[in-house]
């Protein structure tokens, strides 16, 4: 008898679903990895709007800044990123405070995370 050459039609499928389930799960990794990111940068926003929202309140109404640009070291660890303030009156005792802060994400597209309070000229909400 000749010994039989090549792969059976069995080892064929097996090593094609193998491979897919291995393909899979790269995709998989990659995906959480790009959501990883994400969430990471959306926390440094929010650790960043949220430091300068409750420095801006501590300060109190009479020092209360323009609204423009502000600045943090941690704007540094995201790409491309801005942080804005704006301040706008609400009524005759109370300005309304905003902070935001937007990047640009892996895939081009932006993200901007931003609070907002109020403020008042003796304290607590009106």
């Amino acid at each position: 008898m000749r010994a039989a050459r090549g792969f059976s039609f069995i080892e064929v499928i097996v090593s094609i679903f193998i491979v897919s389930v291995m393909l899979l799960l790269l995709q998989a990794v990659l995906q959480s990895s790009i959501l990883v990111r994400t969430a990471k940068d959306e926390g440094i926003a929010l650790s960043i709007v949220r430091n300068e929202l409750e420095s801006l309140r501590a300060g109190g109404y009479a020092a209360l800044p323009p609204s423009g640009p502000f600045s943090n070291s941690l704007l540094a660890m995201l790409p491309g990123a801005t942080a804005n303030v704006v301040v706008n009156d609400y009524n005759e005792t109370t300005k309304q405070v905003s902070t935001s802060v937007t990047w640009q994400e892996v895939g081009g597209a932006s993200d901007t995370v931003s609070l907002t309070t109020l403020v008042t000229r003796s304290g607590g909400l009106p």
